[in-house]
């Protein structure tokens, strides 16, 4: 990316951040706390955790949560199962809450299979700060309308803003 489009991108102020509500779904306590460290570091100070796939949805019901960060988690209540509860939930508030996703799993099918699952984004471990930042940015500056059918409920997969696609973020081309 050039500086001048790096320069013109929104970026999400300290205030957003601060106000923001966080589910991070780790089973790692290292990878919790590593995330939670990213998500301080932003300025975010109302984080959730949840060690499994029914801790997520029981504090999704609680409420007060604007993104969710996922990991693939354990079955029998794994993190894309945990992604397709939220999004056929009975309840608008539930349904549109972005999801990053985070996984070891680079393959395409299992792009895909989260893609279809209705993740909002992917990010592929491991990763840096920036690139986890950089998602979290996207999500707020870059908000998806949630699309329903029989065969699919979550963000479109086109992005709707009258700019060019983002090819590939400049965190994410290493360096």
């Amino acid at each position: 990316m050039s500086q001048e489009a790096e320069n013109s991108r929104p970026t999400v102020g300290p205030e957003a951040f601060a106000k923001l509500g966080v589910l991070i779904v780790e089973d790692t306590l290292y990878m919790a706390n590593m995330l939670r460290g990213i998500l301080n570091g932003v300025g975010v100070r109302n984080i959730t955790s949840a060690r499994t796939g029914e801790d997520a949805l029981s504090a999704l019901m609680r409420g007060q949560i604007d993104l969710a960060i996922m990991d693939d988690l354990e079955p029998p209540l794994d993190g894309l199962s945990v992604v397709r509860a939220i999004r056929t939930a009975e309840e608008d508030s539930l349904v549109g809450i972005p999801v990053i996703y985070v996984t070891t799993k680079r393959e395409r099918g299992a792009i895909i299979e989260a893609r279809d699952a209705g993740v909002t984004e992917i990010l592929s471990k491991p990763f840096s700060a920036q690139q986890l930042i950089d998602r979290i940015e996207t999500v707020l500056t870059r908000p998806r309308a949630i699309v329903r059918s029989t065969a699919f409920t979550g963000p479109d997969r086109r992005r709707r803003d009258g700019k060019a696609p983002v090819k590939r973020r400049e965190s994410d081309r290493g360096g």
